[in-house]
């Protein structure tokens, strides 16, 4: 039987995957092949039996089960997937897992700023096609806080990079950009929070740079003084629209915006614990601001730095339109939590959840895959995608004839997998997201279980 396209991405992402005995190697393939069978299922939900449901168990709460080297072989899959692509994006951010009603978890924390709320804190990097196309997961960090932190948020002004929670965009960074080739351009994209001056001055090999949205109004030098003051001298060097996603709630839309760019020299901050070595860094400042944004709509205002050159304008619009591709990293943890459920398991302790969270990248990130890779490069045979069966089947339910001798296209094929997840495919509901395509692949699951007890030769 040829292998479904879930088997074919999920051994392709845990290839390289070493958990010191090729059992629990292969018990991992097999749960996550679960796992995408049965999205946001339970695990006794994506186990057969019970003895399957204890197997599982036993894999997450296995030490020898490390969750660094699942990510190592996820890492490993997005390089291999960089291909003949001359320029990479690499979004990174923080994101809350956030789990109601288990105060019993083991070595889980307070999330919020009261000590309300209890769970974990994930750091996430991913790779990017410039067109937007995610390729894997490049890096990832997991913590959680202790009692003891809470209320001391001004207290962390006194402590060294080294112990504050920011390191880790730090730490993030350099793990990037050792893993990249050399010969690609790797540009690290963050949003606010990676606002930090020890990262602006981080050491950066040939062809590594940052495309970074800052939130301080930070001291630079010359007469304005201060960042906000500089870029609001610079003219307008560029007027145009760009399609934008607000928030994480809000649909994209149409933005008509303008375009600031030039050189600034930030300066060390004076306040708090830095090295006294720190000296000036000279970047490239990016103010973008709406004009005329919708009625009742927050207008796009992006203040950008980065060591990327600009001789034009439209260098500065290019790095825009990287900067916008930083979304992709805020969907891969919405399919984790929304998709996947990870904030409903009933697991208890930090070190299972860790494990659980790797192993469940590999379904978010195939997910993530299958959206954005039909929307840029739709014209490729679905085959890419889909085994024979697979699409097959999607076109015997969408079509209710037999299917033709040559695979349609990626683009349509996602699109009937969108309407098995109640995508309406109508002329303006543009391409089919994250959500639909989930429920898709379940319903397809059970179409093909269905046909192969029916036509068990087939497939």
């Amino acid at each position: 039987m040829q292998p479904s396209s879930t088997q074919t991405w999920v051994e392709d992402d845990l290839s390289t995957l070493d958990l010191g005995d090729k059992r629990r190697n292969a018990r991992a393939v097999q749960f996550v092949e679960s796992c995408v069978r049965c999205p946001g299922g339970t695990i006794p939900q994506v186990s057969e039996n019970n003895a399957e449901a204890k197997a599982n168990y036993r894999l997450l709460s296995n030490e020898a089960v490390d969750p660094d080297a699942i990510r190592a072989s996820l890492q490993d899959a997005a390089v291999g997937r960089i291909g003949d692509e001359d320029v990479i994006l690499a979004p990174q951010d923080t994101t809350t897992l956030k789990l109601h009603g288990l105060l019993a978890n083991q070595d889980l924390g307070p999330t919020g700023p009261d000590g309300d709320g209890h769970g974990m804190f994930v750091h996430s990097a991913l790779l990017v096609t410039t067109e937007g196309v995610p390729l894997g997961l490049a890096h990832q960090q997991c913590w959680a806080r202790t009692a003891e932190d809470v209320g001391k948020k001004h207290q962390r002004k006194q402590l060294p990079i080294e112990e504050k929670e920011s390191y880790r965009w730090i730490q993030t960074f350099r793990a990037v950009q050792d893993a990249v080739p050399e010969q690609k351009l790797l540009i690290q994209i963050g949003d606010r929070e990676s606002d930090i001056f020890e990262l602006f001055a981080e050491p950066r090999r040939h062809n590594s740079h940052l495309l970074l949205r800052v939130c301080q109004n930070r001291c630079v030098e010359g007469d304005e003084g201060l960042l906000w003051d500089a870029v609001a001298q610079m003219p307008v060097a560029l007027c145009f629209t760009q399609m934008v996603h607000p928030g994480p709630h809000i649909t994209v839309r149409k933005a008509h915006l303008e375009l600031r760019c030039g050189p600034v020299a930030v300066l060390p901050p004076k306040h708090g614990v830095h090295d006294p070595s720190l000296e000036p860094v000279t970047l490239n400042a990016i103010e973008v601001r709406e004009v005329d944004p919708p009625q009742g709509a927050d207008p796009i205002l992006w203040r950008l730095v980065t060591d990327l050159p600009i001789d034009a304008a439209p260098q500065a619009r290019r790095y825009v339109e990287y900067y916008e591709k930083r979304w992709l990293i805020e969907r891969y943890h919405y399919v984790l939590k929304s998709g996947c459920k990870l904030e409903s398991t009933q697991l208890r302790a930090f070190d299972r959840l860790e494990r659980l969270l790797a192993l469940l990248s590999v379904v978010a990130l195939r997910l993530l895959w299958l959206t954005y890779s039909a929307r840029v490069n739709g014209e490729a045979p679905c085959t890419v995608a889909f085994s024979d069966t697979e699409w097959q089947v999607l076109y015997r339910y969408t079509k209710g004839r037999e299917p033709p001798p040559h695979p349609p296209t990626l683009r349509e094929a996602v699109r009937w997998l969108g309407m098995l997840g109640g995508f309406l495919a109508r002329r303006s509901d543009g391409e089919p997201g994250v959500k639909v395509l989930w429920r898709g692949l379940l319903a397809l699951h059970f179409m093909i279980a269905g046909f192969l007890l029916a036509y068990p030769t087939c497939g």
